[in-house]
């Protein structure tokens, strides 16, 4: 890392790009463009300030490292599943250019800030918006760093943390994803590929669930953006794609704010079909779940998290699994999808909680995103309660044995077993989760969505389901060639016969090896053609109630009052 002595030398910094990195593992597939909200509108900000701004994004640019490094600073937001490329690309850039500044930044960051300060010059906590472009202006200046807020950094060895800085107001600003290099070349022409927008509303959750970050990296507070510019917002990337997933943690936290804005959305009438996020009491509301079709909103993720009320408790949702299967029914009787959000491996789980699901998931005809507790427990003080005690986390014996070795993140996706369920082996626990996810997404309930009577379902929840069949293969073929063995060979004794953790048994635990390197698995397309088979019946339905719409309304300017 350069010094501190070099670092506030001045540096005039004009030319800014940001380097970012996908998991090893794929997510929805390789076809499909899915930039990050932040990255883009962190860019457009300081392109405002007039810095010359570039974004690498795997996946899309070609990533070449002479290229890459060709500036007068480099950002890297960091992605959890991704440090290790992170780390290794920082590294790479301090042996061939020591005085090149390093800026590492993103929720991950914000978390887990000492996995990065010894690669990075500087580490941005909390949201970027201001601090960012204050801190590029102190290095430009040669001004002292320790005035900036939000900000850690090493000095002689030892992490300097400054005071926390108040969340920023919501910025105006729209995300440039033009700035992207090679995002003009691939989303033009034949073989184009999809982008699947992102938008934000708000930013915070007035609530507190035990397993979620959203308190700490919004220090609490909950904020909307202006509603002029969420519409310039929709205006500037409908030529993309007209699905937009609104990445607010609680896109009615404020139910007065967000009900002028379903308004405004209605009255626009721009077109595009909005995917939000909200807890399962928005099915109680069938007024509000009327203005929100009118306003385009077209599918809800719904935190149900788990059908075992034990569950429920312990991780303070303050819902019950009737509540939920209630609101759920509600949601899709007001022609509403729902992808429906769990977490398998709670304390009340076992094998059979994974078939309820699949039941339930198969009943409702929702769709399902299904993740095992990584990232999401936070909590790291015992006195608190926290849902994973410290003693039943791989980690925490990873850390005995290696303290310095990382390599473990790359599991941290929620699609690997990384502790030791309560009444579950890991292996059980992982065999269960692709198990899941298999009969979920099989062919044969993909086809059904197909000829869903909610026209989204037949064609989001299509796409879906094919992204999450992608993903679940490329899950497994991690799991076959390396990760099941490795979680036998570490789970040896640790259980009864019928899979109940024996406590005695892990407090003589002393450290766990830690796994191996993931090896990049890339999604070969292969579901392409299919996919657009399973589509054809969808695109059909939509074309003709949009033909039959605008006949009515012609129909309807030509007979007399």
């Amino acid at each position: 890392m350069v010094a501190r002595s070099d670092v506030v030398n001045p540096m005039p910094i004009q030319r800014v790009h940001f380097i970012e990195y996908n998991p090893k593992v794929n997510t929805l597939g390789s076809r499909a463009i899915l930039p990050k909200y932040g990255t883009p509108l962190l860019a457009a900000i300081l392109r405002e300030r007039g810095l010359a701004v570039r974004i690498f994004l795997e996946g899309v640019s070609d990533m070449n490292f002479e290229e890459m490094i060709d500036c007068d600073l480099v950002c890297f937001p960091v992605y959890g599943p991704a440090l290790t490329k992170v780390r290794d690309c920082a590294i790479r850039i301090r042996r061939a250019r020591p005085q090149l500044p390093i800026i590492m930044g993103g929720p991950f960051v914000c978390l887990a800030t000492d996995t990065v300060l010894d690669v990075c010059d500087y580490a941005v906590r909390g949201e970027g918006d201001e601090v960012l472009p204050e801190l590029i202006d102190c290095l430009s200046r040669g001004a002292d760093e320790h005035a900036v807020s939000g900000i850690s950094f090493l000095e002689g060895g030892h992490p300097v943390h400054t005071p926390d800085r108040p969340p920023p107001p919501i910025p105006a600003t729209i995300p440039d994803l033009t700035l992207i290099e090679g995002f003009d070349r691939a989303t033009r022409g034949i073989g184009r590929r999809e982008v699947m927008n992102t938008l934000q509303t708000s930013r915070g959750c007035n609530f507190r669930c035990k397993f979620c970050s959203a308190a700490k990296l919004f220090a609490g507070v909950y904020r909307n953006r202006d509603i002029d510019s969420i519409i310039e917002d929709l205006r500037a990337k409908l030529r993309y794609n007209k699905y937009f997933l609104v990445v607010d943690n609680s896109f009615l936290s404020n139910r007065k704010r967000t009900i002028e804005l379903l308004h405004r959305l209605a009255k626009e009438n721009l077109g595009a079909h909005l995917i939000i996020f909200e807890r399962h009491e928005i099915g109680k509301d069938t007024e509000l779940l009327q203005l929100m079709w009118k306003a385009s909103v077209r599918c809800i993720i719904v935190g149900i998290e788990s059908l075992v009320d034990e569950n429920l408790r312990i991780y303070d949702k303050r819902q019950t699994s009737r509540d939920v299967a209630a609101s759920v029914q509600n949601i899709l009787e007001n022609n509403i999808h729902v992808i429906g959000t769990f977490i398998l491996g709670g304390d009340g789980d076992t094998r059979e909680t994974a078939a309820d699901i699949v039941r339930f998931v198969k009943s409702t005809g929702i769709s399902m995103n299904l993740l095992v507790f990584i990232i999401h427990e936070m909590e790291e003080d015992e006195i608190n309660g926290p849902i994973i005690p410290l003693s039943r986390r791989f980690r925490t014996y990873y850390t005995r044995r290696d303290p310095n070795n990382l390599d473990y993140y790359d599991y941290l996706t929620g699609n690997f077993v990384t502790y030791f369920p309560k009444r579950m082996k890991p292996s059980t626990l992982q065999q269960c989760m692709v198990d899941t996810y298999q009969e979920v997404y099989s062919h044969r309930e993909i086809l059904r969505r197909a000829f869903s009577k909610n026209v989204f379902n037949s064609i989001f929840g299509v796409a879906h389901a094919f992204g999450m069949k992608r993903l679940s293969e490329t899950v497994i073929d991690s799991m076959n060639n390396y990760y099941l063995d490795f979680l036998r060979q570490i789970e040896q004794g640790l259980y009864d016969k019928d899979e109940v953790l024996i406590d005695e048994r892990l407090a003589s635990l002393e450290s766990l090896p830690v796994p191996k390197r993931l090896e990049p698995r890339l999604d070969n397309d292969s579901y392409r053609n299919l996919m657009s088979l399973y589509l054809l019946p969808g695109f059909i339905r939509e074309r003709l109630t949009q033909l039959r719409q605008s006949c009515s309304a012609i129909w309807a300017s030509r007979t007399p009052a």
